[in-house]
C-alpha cells in the first residue's frame, strides 16, 4: 500500500502543470495533487472493504448457524435415537413378558392335554365352559357308568385345569374325585384321599411355576426398562454436551474473528495513514523532476 500510493503520488507531481508561484507553493500544489490520489483511493479502497466486510460478517454467522443447527440436529438425533432405544427395549420387554404368559398357557394347556391324552389319546382341555357345564350336568348316582372313561376324563380334567388356573378347588369337587376313584379302583379311602390329593398339589405346583415365571418376567422388565431409561438419558446428556462444546466453539470462533478485524482495522489505518505520508512525499519527488526535467532523479532532491 505504502508503495503504490507512493508511486502513484509520484506520477501526479511528475504529471501535474507547473505554475510559477514559488518553490513552497508549487510544492504544496504537488504534494495536493499527491494526497488526492491517495484520497481516491482510500474512498474506493473503503468501498471494497465494506463489501468484503459484509460478506465475512454474512460467512460468520452462516457458520455460526450452521455450526448450531448441526450441533441441534446431534442433539435430535440423539434423543431420537435414545427414545428407539428405550422404544425397542420396551417392546422386547413386552415381548418377554408376553412370552412368558403365553408358556403360562402352554404350559396349562399342555398339563390338560397331557393329561388328556394319557388317558385316551385325546385333547380333552381347552374350554373353561366345558367344566361348568360338567358341574351343572353331573349325576348324583353313583352308577358305574357315570365313572367310564368316556364320561369322567373330560371332567377329571377340567377339574385339574380350574386347580391350574385358579390354585383352589371346590369341596364337591373333590368329593367326585373320590367317588370316581372308588368306582374305578379297589384303593382305600386313605389312599384315594392321597391319589386325590397329590393330583391337586401338582396342579397347584404347576401354577405356581407358572406364577414364577410371570414374576421372573416381570422383574426383567422392570430391569429392562430401567436400563434404557439410563441409557436415554446418557445419550441427551452427550448431546447436550455436544451442543454446548459446538455453541462454545461458534463464540470462540466468533470472538477470534472480531479481535483479527480489530487488528486488522488498526494495521490498515496506521498502513493508510503511511501511504498518506507516501503519496505527498512521491507528489512533490514527482513534482521536483517534473522541474529538473528528468524522469528520475533518485531520492535526493536539489532546490534550484
Amino acid at each position: 500500500m505504502v508503495a503504490v500510493y507512493g508511486l502513484g503520488g509520484y506520477v501526479s507531481g511528475r504529471m501535474r502543470r507547473r505554475t510559477h508561484s514559488g518553490e513552497d507553493q508549487t510544492d504544496a500544489r504537488d504534494g495536493i495533487h499527491g494526497l488526492t490520489v491517495w484520497a481516491i483511493g482510500m474512498i474506493l479502497t473503503g468501498i471494497l472493504a465494506a463489501g468484503a466486510v459484509s460478506s465475512g460478517v454474512r460467512a460468520a454467522g452462516n457458520a455460526a448457524s450452521t455450526a448450531v443447527e448441526a450441533a441441534g440436529s446431534a442433539v435430535g438425533g440423539a434423543v431420537q435415537g435414545a427414545g428407539q432405544l428405550a422404544g425397542g427395549v420396551v417392546g422386547g420387554v413386552g415381548q418377554i413378558a408376553g412370552g412368558a404368559v403365553s408358556g403360562v398357557g402352554q404350559l396349562a394347556g399342555g398339563a390338560i392335554s397331557g393329561a388328556g391324552e394319557a388317558a385316551g389319546g385325546q385333547d380333552m382341555g381347552g374350554n373353561p365352559l366345558d367344566y361348568v357345564t360338567d358341574r351343572l350336568l353331573r349325576s348324583e348316582a353313583a352308577a358305574p357308568d357315570q365313572f367310564s372313561n368316556e364320561a369322567i376324563r373330560n371332567e377329571v380334567t377340567g377339574i385339574l385345569g380350574t386347580v391350574l388356573r385358579t390354585g383352589e378347588v371346590a369341596d364337591d369337587d373333590l368329593d367326585y374325585l373320590r367317588d370316581a376313584l372308588a368306582a374305578r379302583t379297589d384303593l382305600t379311602p386313605a389312599q384315594i384321599d392321597a391319589r386325590v390329593e397329590e393330583a391337586v398339589t401338582q396342579a397347584q405346583d404347576l401354577r405356581a411355576e407358572a406364577e414364577a415365571r410371570i414374576e421372573e418376567a416381570r422383574t426383567q422388565a422392570e430391569e429392562a426398562v430401567a436400563a434404557a431409561e439410563q441409557r436415554a438419558q446418557e445419550l441427551q446428556a452427550q448431546a447436550e454436551q455436544q451442543l454446548q462444546e459446538a455453541q462454545d466453539a461458534a463464540i470462540a470462533a466468533a470472538e477470534s474473528a472480531r479481535r483479527g478485524a480489530v487488528w486488522s482495522a488498526l494495521f490498515l489505518a496506521v498502513s493508510s495513514l503511511v501511504a498518506g505520508l507516501a503519496a505527498w512525499m512521491g507528489a512533490i519527488k514527482g513534482g521536483s523532476d517534473r522541474d529538473a526535467g528528468r524522469v528520475w532523479g533518485g531520492l535526493s532532491r536539489r532546490r534550484t
